[in-house]
């Protein structure tokens, strides 16, 4: 029983050996390295889409703060469809990532999925500067908002720092791994994702600095959890969008050893 548990505390073996991109195992090995690319592109995305449609289309309306106070702010913005399905979309993907693994990296991207999913089903607190303030959800009404608050915070932390471990997970495997024809050597794309891990983590950090407590640590501007969430969510959209983008692969320009054992598993 004890191994079996351990196991999903392991991090994933590095690959070694991957098929040529050409053949059938190849293009399923590219098909994943796409999905990692477009989910960086949607954590790199998501904010700009937020903050700048809210204020071109919606002029920022209801409310009258631009840029609002947070990320999660905007699910009572006119861009409240894009505030939940865009993070749908990346808590499901993480959630399906390595499902069928047992390994450290599943672990945390099944708590970052979940956690996702979490977070629009809670929302976070009406703001102050909507009047009238909007309308309680049916789940607010039933558990209350404070309640529905602080379980939208704890997804939120859990979110970030599951993100943060899996940035972790990637500058690891990229530090082990065998050379495989990207321009830049293995040591600049293992602490490239060891930056991006270190900016979620110093995002948390500002976050816990400007916002707990009634007499925070930092006094910063009203948008502090915006800025916060904003760069904890770029270090990972950053990441995942490094991740995926092997160009040369992608575009069935690398060509492994025909005679090495093929191995489908996504470096």
């Amino acid at each position: 029983m004890w191994a079996f548990v351990k196991s999903f505390f392991v991090p994933a073996p590095v690959a070694t050996e991957r098929p040529t991109a050409n053949s059938e195992a190849g293009r399923y090995v590219r098909s994943f390295l796409i999905v990692r690319l477009m989910i960086g592109v949607l954590g790199v995305g998501w904010p700009l889409l937020l903050v700048f449609l809210d204020k071109w289309f919606y002029d920022g309306h209801p409310g009258s703060r631009i840029p609002r106070d947070s990320l999660s702010v905007y699910y009572y913005s006119g861009m409240r469809e894009g505030f939940t399905v865009i993070l749908g979309v990346i808590a499901f993907f993480l959630f399906t990532y390595k499902l069928t693994e047992r390994n450290l990296d599943n672990t945390l991207s099944v708590l970052a999925g979940l956690a996702g999913m979490t977070i629009p089903f809670f929302p976070t607190g009406r703001p102050s500067d909507i009047t009238p303030a909007p309308a309680l959800n049916p789940l607010q009404d039933a558990i209350g908002e404070d309640w529905t608050k602080w379980v939208h915070f704890g997804a939120s932390a859990v979110f970030i720092a599951a993100l943060g471990g899996v940035c972790l997970l990637f500058g690891r495997r990229e530090g082990e791994r065998p050379k495989h024809g990207n321009l830049l050597p293995r040591r600049f794309w293992r602490g490239y994702h060891f930056l991006c891990a270190g900016a979620i983590g110093m995002a948390a950090l500002w976050i816990v600095a400007t916002t707990v407590g009634r007499d925070p640590l930092i006094h910063g501007p009203y948008w502090s959890l915006l800025l916060g969430e904003w760069v904890a969510t770029w270090a990972f959209g950053f990441s995942w969008f490094a991740k995926g983008a092997e160009i040369r692969y992608l575009f069935g320009l690398d060509q492994p050893n025909p005679d090495a054992a093929p191995a489908v598993r996504p470096a």
